[in-house]
């Protein structure tokens, strides 16, 4: 199996509907030629604590969602089992998208994530089959509409 991409990060500032949302995707997954091996798309929602207008969170709160993400994303990631996908940031809410590997090891790890007795924020998660990628595809998109209109 040839090996993950360096990860390579586009930024995006759109709408969801009516509402703001900042984007971050991992473009250098267009080109990746592995994707059979990463079937499963993790989605994990994080609900932003303290929000400014339009439901972003505040500075005081990103830093926190930070944190959190770090806590999350080494251990998610080890052993080449998951790719970062996206970082969404709207509506109240910071999700996070991976294309997962093993499920299996995956919810074994979330799992002890979420137990923690205290933790920064409210969070869930959840596991599609995609072998095809069609649920990576709205992010992936960004990046082929932000190529063809240079």
């Amino acid at each position: 199996m040839k090996g993950i991409p360096d990860p390579y990060y586009s930024l995006f500032e759109t709408y969801i509907g009516s509402d703001p949302a900042i984007v971050v995707v991992n473009s250098a997954l267009l080109q990746f030629a592995e994707r059979k091996d990463f079937p499963w798309h993790l989605r994990i929602g994080v609900h932003c604590a303290m929000q400014g207008e339009n439901g972003m969170p505040t500075a005081e709160e990103v830093d926190s969602l930070s944190h959190l993400e770090r806590l999350i994303e080494p251990a998610i990631q080890s052993d080449d089992n998951a790719i970062f996908l996206a970082r969404i940031t709207a509506r109240g809410e910071r999700v996070l998208l991976y294309r997962v590997r093993n499920p299996e090891r995956a919810n074994e790890t979330l799992q002890a994530l979420i137990s923690v007795s205290e933790p920064l924020r409210e969070w869930e998660y959840q596991m599609e089959h995609d072998a095809d990628w069609l649920l990576a595809q709205p992010e992936l998109e960004l990046v082929i509409q932000a190529s063809t209109s240079d």
